[in-house]
């Protein structure tokens, strides 16, 4: 049985269509791929301190050692100096901890300890040699 021109001609219009639909999912696939390409970065392509940026670190109570300065609690990663910081008398770590890890000046240690901006460096600049020695003495 031949098909008769009707059935020829919405055979017609229907390859037309799909043929339409088809070029319309190609050329959104292409305008995706062009936008992904212009507004969008590879990985791969980052520069390494954005890449640290977005690392995330797990902390374990175990890995490191806390010590409470003025309320604040600062952790040392590093066991051999949490050591040398634990040998030292409380002033001088405290000195030393609030100038190196919350990162204050000696005047604003000055005025939490009582003391004089050049006794500060004073203390703090013995209490570094001591760990020195300490830290050489283990080595």
């Amino acid at each position: 049985m031949k098909p008769s021109d009707f059935q020829k001609t919405i055979q017609c219009q229907f390859e037309c269509k799909l043929k339409q639909v088809v070029k319309g999912i190609i050329w959104n696939y292409r305008k995706e791929l062009r936008r992904r390409k212009n507004k969008e970065i590879s990985f791969s392509e980052l520069p390494d301190i954005t890449v640290e940026s977005l690392a995330t670190w797990d902390d374990y109570e175990t890995n490191y050692t806390i010590f409470n300065v003025c309320g604040i609690d600062i952790k040392v990663l590093d066991d051999e100096l949490a050591e040398a910081l634990k040998q030292l008398p409380e002033k001088k770590r405290n000195n030393v901890l609030m100038y190196y890890f919350l990162e204050m000046s000696d005047t604003e240690i000055a005025d939490i300890m009582n003391y004089t901006r050049g006794a500060v460096f004073k203390h703090r600049h013995r209490a570094l040699e001591t760990m020195k020695e300490i830290l050489k003495e283990k080595k």
